[in-house]
């Protein structure tokens, strides 16, 4: 199910933040683990399957390990062999195509999320839980789709004890929510008709095309997984849940460290405590770090997906916290500067993840490298159309207006600025965690609510759905 349709928005929803908060205690939890077992095998009941029987034998492995003599090394060993054995078979074999009915919603989270459990459990890091905690943990459909990676140890006892209901909590995951949603179906959507107009035109771009090409996937994806986050987040408060805050404003990071403290925050400290550290963290040296690094870079771009551009994308960016390591205490960078080096960094990154293939993105990028800059063409502006930019031209027209090339090409053009001022705002989750009814926030709720609803038809899924 996605959490963009009408279904989950006008039905689902409301119905499970009522049922939950009615029903309350154990109750509460198994009408939460229905919902979220209808939620994951909406559009594949088959995947259910795999999803239960693999959470079982996590979960089996993980009481194991409390036994007296049992072999941890043996125990853990075997579950993440079993859970990444489901993981490469779903995701990255040439079968994964033909069992995709089979496949778990969210397998990337969701394996990622057990992993966390048995390395916590085998690290007695966490207390064992009951399997109805487990379960309501795994299906717990508020982050299955994109994230947070969450921790069994953290959100299974707010699922078991949510915070009291409070208009307080409903009005700031409103908030949060309203906004996420507004971030994804109209944000996210406009600046993706730039980037799937451009990237398959690739090699035949102006250098001005491409450039702002690049830059509205650079803002896409910001919008689309910001949205998603802020989404998860408000849905969460709502139910009296407080989820690890997954994304806080990255594209305002002046390195490269920073934005990796602020993209996928939850990711990050994933591959730091199950594989940076284990590996030796920083304890061994330098050399034995840098190598640290990228590993953890390297695997996070595999995890992304298969191709070769993503294993491109994570070397990039473990090659920039390499070299920013090497250079720390010896290269001192103006503030400014650092935030215009990392977002151009960040940019040209995107490319490689944002391609069919690496002679697609070499292409995008030789063609920004090209001469004969000028004002971006027709085609472009008519890739970020939006109906409601085509209805203010229309009116224009019966108004007797002969301005509707300001419609059809400069307010297309204007989002682009717009898109990054944008990036300024506060976070909406550091807003929501301090919030403050207010008149204006109310009708800014209404408002982006009704639009959003209205403008659902059409809207793609979420690009981190597909992780």
């Amino acid at each position: 199910m996605s959490v963009t349709s009408y279904v989950f928005l006008l039905c689902f929803l409301p119905v499970v933040l009522i049922g939950f908060r009615k029903l309350g205690g154990r109750k509460g939890q198994a009408f939460l683990v229905a919902a979220g077992l209808l939620f994951c095998g909406w559009g594949a009941p088959w995947s259910l399957l795999v999803l239960c029987a693999e959470g079982y034998l996590t979960y089996a492995l993980s009481r194991a390990m409390a036994r007296p003599g049992a072999n941890r090394d043996l125990l853990l060993g075997l579950g993440c062999a079993v859970v990444l054995g489901v993981l490469i078979l779903f995701k990255y074999t040439p079968a994964a195509g033909s069992l995709s009915y089979l496949a778990p919603l969210g397998l990337s989270f969701l394996s990622f999320q057990q992993l966390f459990y048995l390395h916590d459990r085998y690290k007695d890091q966490v207390e064992a839980v009951s399997p109805l905690d487990y379960a309501a943990c795994l299906t717990y459909f508020p982050v299955v789709t994109s994230g947070p990676i969450t921790r069994v140890g953290e959100l299974a006892p707010q699922l078991a004890h949510p915070a009291e209901f409070s208009w307080e909590n409903m009005a700031s995951g409103l908030w949060c929510f309203s906004l996420g949603l507004f971030k994804k179906v109209l944000l996210a959507g406009l600046f993706a008709g730039g980037a799937d107009w451009g990237f398959p035109l690739a090699g035949t771009l102006a250098p001005t095309d491409a450039a702002l090409v690049s830059l509205c996937y650079t803002l896409q994806i910001y919008f689309d997984f910001s949205g998603y986050c802020d989404m998860a987040w408000g849905i969460a408060r709502m139910m009296g849940v407080d989820l690890s805050v997954n994304f806080d404003s990255p594209y305002q990071s002046t390195s490269i460290a920073e934005f990796w403290k602020r993209w996928h925050i939850t990711l990050s400290r994933f591959f730091t405590h199950c594989v940076y550290i284990p590996l030796g963290g920083n304890r061994k040296g330098m050399a034995a770090t840098c190598r640290n690094i990228m590993v953890v870079f390297l695997l996070s771009g595999i995890w992304h997906g298969a191709g070769l551009g993503f294993l491109i994308w994570g070397a990039l960016h473990g090659g920039a916290m390499v070299l920013e390591r090497l250079c720390r205490g010896k290269l001192h960078i103006p503030k400014v500067l650092g935030w215009l080096l990392t977002f151009l960094f960040v940019n040209a990154a995107w490319v490689f993840f944002r391609a069919v293939n690496v002679s697609q993105a070499l292409a995008l990028l030789k063609d920004m490298c090209g001469g004969g800059w000028a004002l971006p063409s027709p085609e472009f502006a008519d890739a970020l159309l939006l109906p409601e930019f085509e209805a203010l031209a229309t009116f224009a027209n019966l108004a007797g207006v002969g301005t509707q090339g300001i419609f059809y090409y400069w307010l297309p053009l204007l989002c682009l600025p717009a898109g990054m001022a944008l990036l300024a705002l506060p976070n909406p989750l550091r807003q929501a965690q301090n919030f403050r009814p207010r008149a204006w926030k109310a009708l800014a709720i209404t408002i982006t609510l009704v639009w959003s609803v209205i403008s659902l038809s059409g809207v793609a899924t979420f690009i981190y759905a597909n992780f």
